[in-house]
């Protein structure tokens, strides 16, 4: 809004403030924003904000205390939540306007870099050539476009070979760079080459993480990746992680509290052969998460943001480290689908975001991603089947909630679930009442003894 208190819009027209809020609740009202209400709550206080003459206030630290109750002071993490949940917002403005608003006469943009919300009238967001009479119309006019068209056609043929080729370089250049580490732990020694290898296969049998087996399993490969090579932080980091997943998911405090000592040795070995080692200070990060110190926690998984923004692996544990933590920014930073992600094996990453969805309120996006997890090749467990439960039960589909719940207890009979999602989120959480209380009225077991 102008200092004169007029909505600005574009050249020549200005909607009225009752254009505006039509808009707003057209958008509200629509089936895309249906089942987000904290997406809903975000637009409208930006263009409430807006229309009151306070655009110019709208910064992300007033976001994320009037929206999302976040307290700055203690955290750190608030108007990075804020970032995401704005990529949201765009995301789903832009598919409302593709499909249920493409006739609305209003629309509402919100550009990136910033929060304030402008106001188009849609029949000017696209540009029309202007029609003459002096122009031969039929098939003269047909001919005429023949050789635009074909010029058009030449150019993006053109575009597209140089945009392949520069995508093959940056893959060719990408490929060189693990070629190079290969050869130089190669010379080093054999067994150091080996012990990579190793350890690069023992990361893909992290998921599912609640499957003790498998952990126990990977366990024993990181173990032996130290043997092969004690003076890598490879074995260490990989060692640390088991163990403090091992952590989580005993129900033995004696044993949960011996092996979450160990992983903080490993831990702190792993950072002592390279400081600079991703996968270490995500590691540590997990590590620390699990034993409950969550400040430092979060500080070692941005750390390893920063060192490997792409390594799915490292991706992953950070991912868990913001849920544990309760930063769902962080946790859906990392995790978004739309995120480049390197590296082989299995990754969480779409349960994680699914996680992340369900922390945010968005229960729509919660489902999807845990119901397309097994379509895709991510890793099911009792804990996914219980989360898309929930999501389920959220969207009002009792019977399929019903039916999950049901196939939850006839195939993880005796599955510690009340046990696990006081660990993850904490005992008397806002998330553990909500879960306890959404498939309780299923009669799910949570063997809580």
């Amino acid at each position: 809004m102008s200092k004169s208190g007029k909505v600005d819009g574009s050249a020549g027209q200005q909607p009225s403030p009752e254009e505006i809020r039509a808009a707003l609740n057209a958008v509200l009202s629509s089936e895309v924003f249906s089942n987000s209400p904290r997406l809903q709550e975000f637009l409208r206080y930006v263009v409430q904000e807006t229309l009151l003459g306070r655009g110019s206030h709208i910064k992300g630290k007033t976001i994320a205390v009037d929206v999302y109750h976040r307290d700055l002071t203690t955290d750190s993490g608030a108007q990075n939540l804020v970032r995401v949940e704005a990529r949201r917002l765009r995301r789903l403005l832009s598919d409302h306007y593709e499909f249920e608003g493409n006739s609305d006469p209003l629309r509402i943009q919100i550009a990136s870099g910033g929060y304030v919300p402008s106001f188009t009238p849609q029949e000017l967001s696209t540009t029309s050539s202007p029609v003459t009479t002096e122009r031969p119309i039929g098939l003269h006019k047909s001919k005429w476009l023949i050789p635009v068209i074909l010029g058009g056609l030449v150019v993006l043929t053109i575009a597209g070979v140089l945009i392949g080729k520069q995508h093959e370089s940056v893959s060719i250049a990408k490929k060189q760079g693990e070629t190079a580490v290969l050869n130089a732990l190669r010379n080093k020694s054999v067994p150091t080459l080996q012990a990579n290898n190793l350890a690069q296969q023992a990361r893909g049998l992290f998921f599912p993480v609640f499957d003790a087996k498998r952990q126990h399993l990977a366990l024993e490969m990181f173990r032996y990746v130290i043997k092969l090579e004690p003076e890598i932080p490879h074995g260490y980091a990989g060692a640390a992680q088991i163990l403090s997943t091992l952590a989580l998911i005993s129900k033995d405090e004696v044993k949960a509290n011996s092996f979450s000592n160990e992983a903080r040795v490993l831990a702190d070995k792993a950072l002592a052969f390279n400081p600079s080692n991703a996968w270490a200070h995500a590691s540590m990060g997990w590590t620390l998460g699990v034993a409950g110190e969550l400040q430092k926690a979060l500080k070692h998984a941005r750390l390893a943001l920063e060192l490997a923004p792409e390594d799915g692996h490292v991706l992953d544990l950070v991912g868990m480290v913001g849920i544990i933590a309760n930063e769902p920014g962080l946790a859906a930073l990392v995790s978004d689908p739309d995120r480049p992600r390197s590296g082989v094996g299995r990754f969480g990453a779409r349960n994680i975001w699914g996680a992340t969805q369900y922390m945010l309120g968005d229960y729509t996006a919660m489902r999807e991603a845990f119901g397309s997890a097994a379509s895709e090749g991510s890793p099911m467990s009792p804990v996914s089947l219980m989360f898309l439960a929930v999501a389920h039960d959220h969207l009002g589909n009792d019977g399929k909630a019903r039916q999950l719940v049901k196939e939850l207890s006839e195939t993880w009979p005796g599955f510690p679930a009340g046990f696990l999602i006081r660990r993850i989120f904490h005992d008397g959480s806002v998330y553990e009442r909500d879960i306890l209380q959404r498939l309780g009225k299923y009669d799910y077991d949570f063997n809580l003894e």
